[in-house]
C-alpha cells in the first residue's frame, strides 16, 4: 500500500511538472490570450445535479447568464449563484399523501483567475434540511500547464471537489439513480489531460471508509472521447465504491476489503434530439455483514443504470423522459417519468416533473414536482 501511494503521488506531481520537457519535441506553447480563461474555469466536476440544472436553464433561454466580473490588475474574479425552490406532492398507492415546499438549493460561487496558469474556485452550498448552515461545497486550486502533453493540456486540481467518477447527465429535475449511487465528494488531487477529442483524469484521495490505512490510499480514473460529432463516450473507475456519498456501509466496523466500482456512459445529440445512457456498478460483491448493516445497500453487488431521452421542442421549451433501475441498491428500485422545462427569462426556468417509483415488494409511488430556478 505504501508503494501504491508513492506511485500515485509521483504520477500526480511528476507528470504535471515534466509536461514542458515531454512535450518539447512536438508541442507548441498555448497562447494564454486564447486558452487561459477557458482552461482555468474548466475545473474538475462540480455538483452534477446543479450542473444539469444549469444546462437545462441554458437550453431554454435565449441568452447566457452574464456573471459579475471584477478585474484587479491581470487577475479576474467572477461571482455567480443559483437559487432553486421546489414544491412536490407524493402519492404512495395505499398510503397517505405528502406535500412539501422548500428552498432546496442556494449556491454561491467565486471563480478566481490569478494568472493564465493559476486559478481556483470556491463554492458555498445550502440545502434545506441537509446543509444548514451553508457549507463550503468546493474549494479548488487549479494549475494549468502552458505546454501541451501528447496533444493535450495538463492541469492539476487540488482541494475539496467532486471526483470524476460517473457522468450523471440528466435533463430531469430529480437526480438519476446512478448519481445517487456513485457521486463522490472529498478532498483530492486530480491530474487532467484535456483536448478537443478526448480527455483523461487520474487522481488520489484519502479514504474515510476503509480498514484504517492512512494517507492517499484511494484513487479514481476517468476517460472521455468524442469519436463523432454529437457522440461522447466515457468510462471511469474508483478504487472503493464505499467512498461515494451514498454511504453504502452503515457500520464501518464490518468493512475490511475495498470494493471497487466502475461506470460507462454514452451520449448522443442529433439536432434537437438527445439520448444518454449510463451504467454504474460495484466491480465485486460486498460481504454479507456489510449488507446486513442496513442503509441503501440492499444486496451484495449494487448497480444502477439510467436511460434518458430529451427533445428541444422550441428555444424555450424542452421535454425529457427517463427510465432507470437499481439492483441490490434501494430495494431494487425502478423509476420512470418525464420533465418539461420552460424558460421564463434569460436567468430563470420553470419545470414540472412526474416520477413513478416502485421498490421490490412495495406499491408504486407517484411524485409530481414543480421547480423554479434562477441562475445569476
Amino acid at each position: 500500500m505504501a508503494l501504491h501511494r508513492k506511485l500515485v503521488i509521483f504520477a500526480l506531481s511528476g507528470l504535471f511538472a515534466a509536461a514542458p520537457a515531454l512535450a518539447s519535441h512536438s508541442a507548441t506553447p498555448i497562447d494564454p490570450e486564447l486558452h487561459g480563461p477557458v482552461l482555468l474555469l474548466a475545473h474538475a466536476d462540480t455538483r452534477a445535479g446543479i450542473e444539469n440544472l444549469q444546462e437545462r436553464r441554458a437550453a431554454v433561454t435565449e441568452e447566457s447568464v452574464s456573471p459579475l466580473i471584477w478585474k484587479i490588475g491581470e487577475a479576474s474574479f467572477t461571482l455567480h449563484g443559483l437559487i432553486e425552490v421546489e414544491a412536490s406532492r407524493l402519492h404512495p398507492e395505499g398510503g397517505d399523501d405528502d406535500d412539501d415546499l422548500r428552498l432546496s438549493t442556494v449556491q454561491i460561487g467565486l471563480d478566481a483567475e490569478i494568472t493564465p496558469w493559476l486559478g481556483g474556485h470556491v463554492i458555498g452550498l445550502w440545502e434545506e434540511a441537509d446543509t444548514e448552515p451553508m457549507v463550503i461545497d468546493e474549494a479548488v486550486l487549479s494549475l494549468t500547464s502552458p505546454w501541451e502533453l501528447v496533444g493535450q493540456t495538463p492541469a492539476l486540481h487540488l482541494g475539496r471537489q467532486y471526483l470524476p467518477f460517473g457522468r450523471f447527465d440528466s435533463a430531469m429535475i430529480s437526480d438519476p439513480l446512478t448519481l445517487e449511487l456513485g457521486e463522490t465528494h472529498t478532498t483530492a488531487g486530480l491530474l487532467a489531460l484535456t483536448g478537443e477529442r478526448w480527455s483523461a483524469t487520474v487522481g488520489a484521495f484519502e479514504g474515510s471508509v476503509d480498514d484504517g490505512d492512512e494517507g492517499l490510499d484511494s484513487w479514481v480514473a476517468a476517460v472521455e472521447a468524442t469519436p463523432l460529432e454529437g457522440v461522447t463516450v466515457g468510462a471511469s473507475w474508483i478504487s472503493d465504491l464505499a467512498e461515494s456519498d451514498a454511504q453504502l456501509v452503515a457500520d464501518e466496523g464490518f468493512y475490511r476489503e475495498e470494493v471497487a466500482g466502475w461506470s460507462a456512459f454514452v451520449t448522443v445529440q442529433h439536432g434537437s434530439l438527445g439520448l444518454t445512457a449510463e451504467y454504474l456498478v460495484a466491480a465485486e460483491s460486498f460481504e454479507a455483514e456489510q449488507v446486513e448493516a442496513g442503509g441503501d445497500l440492499t444486496g451484495e453487488r449494487p448497480e444502477a443504470w439510467n436511460l434518458e431521452f430529451s427533445w428541444q421542442v422550441t428555444e424555450k421549451l424542452q421535454l425529457a423522459g427517463r427510465y432507470e433501475e437499481a439492483n441490490s441498491y434501494q430495494a431494487d428500485l425502478h423509476r420512470y417519468g418525464a420533465t418539461v422545462s420552460r424558460g421564463l427569462c434569460d436567468y430563470a426556468l420553470l419545470a414540472v416533473e412526474y416520477l413513478n417509483a416502485r421498490a421490490e415488494g412495495e406499491a408504486p409511488a407517484h411524485t409530481v414536482t414543480a421547480q423554479l430556478a434562477v441562475e445569476f
